[in-house]
């Protein structure tokens, strides 16, 4: 006489107890949720650690960059206000303007001031020269004079006309990413027209470049 069938849910049940101590110690480790919840936060942690340095990282170098901006046209607007711009007047208009990256620190800080002036050579085609130009900084280094460039910006293209050129740059060293990216060189060119003259007079030559 043959037994009944059990019944598929006793099955494993029924087999757990045939099988021993072993197979229900297997069974309650397959089914068991604890710790789950740990492995989890430790495999996402490094992820959000990392994208909370990476995201700090990036809005810090968004606010430098901003600085640099920012004295790049306190310093063109600075000197192209006077007819005649006297050789501390400009040491002046450089320390001024280098204030404007505080409470940043500004080792490394490169600046150039170049007046230029502008050509038409025929129809749409103007080019440019540098009239003067001072630098200050450690590797800052001033425009050759007399060099003529063909890149004029739009809105300076004007036949025997000046304009103000200020190029600034600023070696920027991430916090946490130094060992990926290294030393990084924001830079910024803003040309600038002459405020109330039609041009700069430099006397004196330039101050210092430290």
């Amino acid at each position: 006489m043959s037994l009944p069938a059990l019944p598929v849910r006793l099955a494993p049940a029924r087999l757990r107890r045939a099988a021993g101590p072993l197979a229900a110690r297997l069974a309650a480790l397959h089914s068991s949720v604890a710790g789950v919840a740990a492995v989890e936060f430790a495999l996402v942690l490094p992820v959000m650690v990392t994208m909370l340095l990476g995201m700090s990282e990036v809005t810090l170098a968004v606010n430098v960059d901003r600085k640099l901006t920012l004295l790049s046209r306190s310093l063109a607007d600075l000197s192209s206000r006077v007819q005649t711009i006297t050789t501390s007047e400009l040491d002046d208009i450089f320390k001024a303007s280098s204030i404007v990256l505080q409470p940043f620190s500004v080792p490394g800080l490169r600046m150039v001031v170049s007046q230029m002036y502008v050509e038409q050579v025929s129809g749409t085609v103007y080019r440019q020269s540098v009239n003067w130009s001072c630098a200050r900084g450690t590797g800052a280094t001033a425009k050759p004079l007399n060099v003529y460039e063909s890149t004029v910006p739009s809105g300076f293209q004007t036949d025997k006309s000046y304009y103000m050129l200020i190029d600034v740059a600023l070696p920027y060293t991430p916090m946490f990413g130094k060992a990926i990216t290294g030393t990084i060189t924001l830079a910024e060119s803003t040309p600038w027209p002459i405020r109330n003259n039609t041009k700069v007079t430099l006397s004196g030559g330039c101050p210092s470049s430290t």
